[in-house]
Order: C-alpha cells, then structure tokens, then sequence
C-alpha cells in the first residue's frame, strides 16, 4: 500500500489488529477444508421441508393494518442502455407529488415478485433477506406516513402513521440533502434470513443483495424521469427506529430518496 493511502486509512499508527472491518472481512471467508461448516446451515436446509419453505416465503405481514394495493407498474418505452444514461443521483426535488404508477415502478424493480416466489433481484440461496419500506410525503393518494412494502401483494401496510420527513432529516448529516424529496424506500435487512445458511458470509450477500435491488430502482425512476439520490451515510440508529430495527439483527443498509415529477 503507497504510504499516502496508508496515512489516510490508518493515521500516524499501524493497523491495529483488532480493526472491524478487516477482522470481518477474513472472518467472512471462504476456505476449502471449513466450507461446509463455515455455511453449516446448508445441511439443514437441504433435508428439512419446513425450513425450505419458511425460506421461500420470509415476509412481514400483518392482515391487521390497513393496506394499499399499488395497482399495475407502468412500465416505461425506455432501453436499458437510456437509463443507463440518464441515471443521475439528483440533489435538488422541487416540491412536486410523486405519482403512484411511478413509486409502484421502481418499487417493483427493486424488489418485486417473479414466478410466484422469485424477485428482480439475485439472492444468495433464494433466501431474500431484505424489507423495503416507503417513508411518504407527497405520495399521490397516499397518506403521508411509514409503509412496508408486500411484494406478494405489490402493495404498501400500514407502518407508522404521521410525516416521517422530520425523522429522516434528523438522520442526515448534511443539512438540506433530502428536504424536497417526496418520499424515500428504506432498505432493512434481516440478517438471520441469510446467515443461518450462510454463517458470516450472510452478511455479505445482504449487502450484496441491497446493492442489486437499488440499482435496479435507480434505473426505473431514470427510465420514468423521477429524480433518485441513493443514501448510504445516515444516522443509523435514528433510521432503524423509523422502521422498527433493532440495528443488530436487522438493520437499514441503504436508502432512497424519489423527488416528484
């Protein structure tokens, strides 16, 4: 490593050896001879039905709270190779109201249902261990409020009612970044979804798997025209309490905010 970078990442001392993110990234490796009981969940998945099963339809659900059924995406006449140039992380959002057919959109790009129990997104195992939730402001039709999003269903419960802007403001370092955004999908992963087959290297694929459902959503509200800013510096534990995460088995690992059009 050149000695400038070395200063930048370590300052004046040497790399201790209990630094996290090294420690984990050695942890979370693949060896030959441990393969098996590095991901020791795999032999219990593989003989138990049960465990298959949960595995294929792990969500969130209550049929307690009101519901909002997001009706059909509107899918736009826009190539691949068009979004792909379009795609801008926006910094202003005006004051505009962000149309159904458009958060439907990008919410089924994210992390929609395919054949019955598959999404748009690949996943380590099939184990899909993410929850996308909707903070809404100026949603058409749509109480501002806290939503989770039913892939199943392809529609929004019922989270938390009230403006979450003030919160999700508080939990951004820089003033003024999100302020005229019109709401906002909040990335939560469940980690245990995919370590208790994969053991460390979970963890990973969580991220992994957060990174491919943004990306799609940045590319559909490209393709729709929506300004989009992907967040990944926020104020953890203030974003966790607006979707209920403890921060330690699950956690928010991304965010995005949609502006209106």
């Amino acid at each position: 490593m050149k000695p400038l970078v070395r200063a930048v990442l370590y300052g004046d001392d040497e790399p201790g050896l209990d630094d996290p993110a090294e420690l984990y990234h050695e942890a979370s490796k693949l060896h030959p001879a441990l393969a098996f009981r590095q991901a020791s969940g795999l032999a219990r998945l593989g003989v138990s039905e049960e465990l298959q099963a949960a595995a294929l339809h792990a969500q969130r659900r209550n049929s307690q709270l009101p519901f909002s059924p997001l009706g059909e995406p509107d899918h736009p006449a826009c190539s691949l190779w068009t979004a792909l140039d379009r795609r801008r992380s926006s910094r202003t959002f005006g004051d505009g109201v962000i149309e159904v057919a458009a958060l439907a959109t990008v919410l089924d790009a994210a992390y929609g249902l395919r054949d019955g129990t598959r999404r748009t997104v690949p996943s380590g195992g099939a184990l899909y261990p993410l929850e996308l939730y909707v903070a809404a402001r100026r949603v058409e039709r749509i109480e501002a409020a806290t939503y989770r999003y039913d892939p199943q269903r392809h529609g929004l419960e019922l989270y938390t009612r009230g403006d979450p802007w003030p919160a999700l403001t508080g939990a951004c370092p820089l003033d003024g970044l999100v302020d005229g955004g019109a709401a906002a999908i909040l990335v939560r992963a469940v980690f245990g979804r995919t370590r208790f087959k994969y053991g460390q290297r979970g963890y990973r694929f969580a991220l992994l798997e957060a990174g491919h459902a943004m990306q799609n959503a940045v590319l559909a509200a490209a393709a729709l025209q929506v300004p989009a800013l992907p967040l990944g510096g926020y104020y953890d534990a203030r974003v966790d309490e607006l979707v209920g995460a403890d921060g330690v088995e699950e956690s928010v690992v991304y965010a995005l905010v949609l502006g209106g059009r």
